[in-house]
């Protein structure tokens, strides 16, 4: 320090006032500001200001998806279906067509009505499908069936359920037996579930009724079959509702409240226009998907 001051004074006296070097302020100012920087940044990149203006979001983000997770599983739980089962062919109903003959001709035509309604749901909401008739002994039953296996074979994610509860029959069609059904599992708090069969090799599955309900009314309003139907939408892309027949059952209207819309399927030579128009007249034109005309004769 002595020989600095020296310096100092000898410029004084030979009249060069002394003066500090700019490039020495700019850069202590530089090295000032670095460690500014890194102090605030851990040295790492992070701000920490920003860092800890956003981190209560960032948990309370984490903590929402961590409560969705759980609320996801929860919900698989109880709709997870609670078992499997291999359809032996020998004891399904001969009008099965696409379960039976893939080269049929009936078979195809099951195919095509499988393509059309993926397409229309592709355009507007059609989870929800009842399919109708005007009167027993239409072909209903098979049909929903039928469909079921071929959008099934179209990769879609099917669930058909036997709302017919004055002749519930899908199980009788396919050869089977249930130890829980959809009523069981309604009227004894029971998860959705344990009611649900998942069908081999076909890849769609079944809510079935093991046998006749005396007030169906009273299930169709309850809450518990709409939290239901809630709970089991999002594992699929369509759930058919086998309908019981419009002329002749009251509850049909309850489940079109259930349901985004509506195949009216009609036999060939049976079913006239009169009980067509009656059929129909609950429905909103918007409601009515379409018809399926079964039994025709192609030669006519």
């Amino acid at each position: 320090m002595g020989k600095v001051y020296e310096a100092l004074k000898k410029a004084e006296v030979d009249g060069n006032p002394a003066t500090w070097s700019s490039v020495g302020v700019e850069v202590a100012a530089a090295g000032a500001a670095k460690a500014k920087e890194k102090a605030r940044t851990n040295g790492n990149g992070v701000d920490f200001i920003d860092y800890s203006l956003n981190a209560a979001d960032a948990m309370e983000i984490e903590r929402q998806n961590l409560e969705m997770a759980a609320a996801q599983a929860a919900r698989k739980s109880k709709v997870t279906p609670s078992r499997e089962v291999s359809i032996d062919t020998s004891c399904i109903a001969s009008q099965l067509f696409s379960f039976l003959n893939l080269n049929s001709d009936a078979a195809e035509e099951y195919n095509k009505l499988a393509i059309k309604l993926i397409t229309t749901a592709g355009e507007r909401p059609l989870k929800r499908i009842l399919v109708a008739s005007a009167q027993h002994g239409e072909g209903r039953t098979s049909i929903i069936l039928n469909l079921a296996c071929s959008l099934a074979r179209a990769q879609s994610r099917v669930l058909v359920l036997d709302t017919d509860l004055h002749r519930p029959s899908l199980l009788r069609l396919l050869g089977l037996s249930a130890e829980v059904g959809l009523t069981d599992a309604l009227q004894n708090g029971l998860s959705a579930g344990s009611a649900v069969i998942r069908i081999k090799p076909y890849g769609f599955d079944l809510l079935p009724t093991r046998e006749q309900v005396k007030n169906p009314a009273e299930l169709f309003s309850s809450i518990s079959f709409t939290q239901m139907l809630e709970l089991l939408e999002p594992d699929y892309d369509f759930i058919l509702f086998d309908s019981p027949p419009l002329l002749t059952v009251a509850d049909s209207g309850l489940l079109i409240r259930h349901t985004h819309s509506t195949v009216l399927v009609i036999r060939s030579g049976k079913t006239t226009s009169g009980q067509i128009g009656k059929a129909i007249a609950p429905f909103a034109p918007e409601k009515i998907l379409g018809v399926v005309l079964n039994r025709a004769d192609r030669a006519a």
